[in-house]
């Protein structure tokens, strides 16, 4: 992570990788998604009469945050790496059988 190569990672070498490890862009994004999904809901609630086109606003507010928040959840970071194993079969001798 060395980009200068003068032996010293400094904080501003290292900001991109926590950056991404943390996921802070995707936290910040889902945190203004709740705030602006609740004020939204409180402005829906306190219309006398609302019609089709506020209702579908809210609609597509909803939508937009369950297809955000669907994506957020089954996404992994790129260090991420998985393990898999194969079965390990056990073979036993004559005289550890019975």
């Amino acid at each position: 992570m060395d980009f200068n190569n003068d032996g010293k990672i400094s904080v501003w070498e290292m900001f991109p990788y926590w950056f991404d490890k943390l996921r802070l862009f995707p936290r910040i994004f889902i945190s203004v998604y709740i705030y602006m999904f609740y004020q939204v809901t409180e402005w829906f609630m306190a219309l006398p009469e609302p019609n089709n086109a506020q209702a579908g606003l809210v609609s597509v507010i909803v939508g937009a945050g369950a297809a955000w928040f669907g994506l957020y959840v089954n996404s992994t970071s790129k260090q991420t790496t998985s393990i898999t194993t194969k079965p390990v079969k056990k073979v036993l001798n004559e005289n550890q059988i019975g």
